[in-house]
């Protein structure tokens, strides 16, 4: 039987220097996103940095809104799936980097706490991009359950569970379970049908 140690109690003055950190990394990002507003203005920006920037700007936005909770969980909202999904991979899109595929399909909701569910989605595919490595390819997707509920999915073509370049940690994988139990979500973990790993966030229907 596995069992886990209980963390040990947080020396003191950590929450202190905690809260510290929060307020000076939200004062950074806050200056990070006024330059980006700023530049989003000029109307000499070719469409495509405009486009960049768009993607940085809206994750800014999410870091702050983020860092003001403070890491506490959020009230349910409907969250669009697919869309979201196509913008993590959109923003992760560069030289050098595996393919990014998001399937087609009708829109996908979920009621969750928003900030919660992009952060799983978002540690996912940088964990699914890492492990197919480049000239890999990653697919992203949601669908409907027929009784209930909904299954966002992420598949590599990587090598396979802890196998990837720099696995072994598995913090991201620890912040996934743990947001999704606060959502009353379930986290799945396979090898792919061809090879690699598919990760399956599964959600409860209303």
């Amino acid at each position: 039987m596995r069992t886990e140690s209980l963390p040990a109690p947080a020396p003191p003055g950590v929450d202190r220097w905690l809260r510290g950190l929060l307020h000076d990394l939200g004062h950074g990002l806050a200056a990070a996103s006024y330059l980006t507003e700023g530049m989003r203005g000029e109307a000499e920006l070719p469409a495509q940095a405009r486009d960049r920037l768009e993607l940085v700007h809206q994750e800014l936005v999410r870091l702050l809104e983020l860092v003001a909770a403070g890491g506490a969980p959020g009230e349910p909202v409907a969250v669009e799936l697919r869309g979201l999904l196509g913008r993590l991979a959109a923003s992760r899109a560069r030289a050098g980097a595996p393919t990014l595929l998001v399937r087609p399909g009708s829109p996908v909701h979920v009621r969750a706490d928003q900030a919660a569910v992009w952060r799983m989605l978002a540690n996912l595919l940088d964990n699914a991009a890492r492990a197919a490595g480049p000239g890999g390819v990653v697919e992203l997707g949601a669908t409907h359950h027929p009784g209930g509920g909904v299954t966002a999915e992420v598949v590599d073509d990587g090598p396979g569970l802890g196998r990837a370049p720099g696995a072994g940690s598995g913090l991201g994988l620890g912040i996934v379970t743990a947001l999704a139990q606060s959502c009353g979500a379930r986290l799945h973990l396979e090898p792919a049908p061809r090879r690699g790993t598919r990760a399956r966030l599964v959600f409860p229907g209303a």
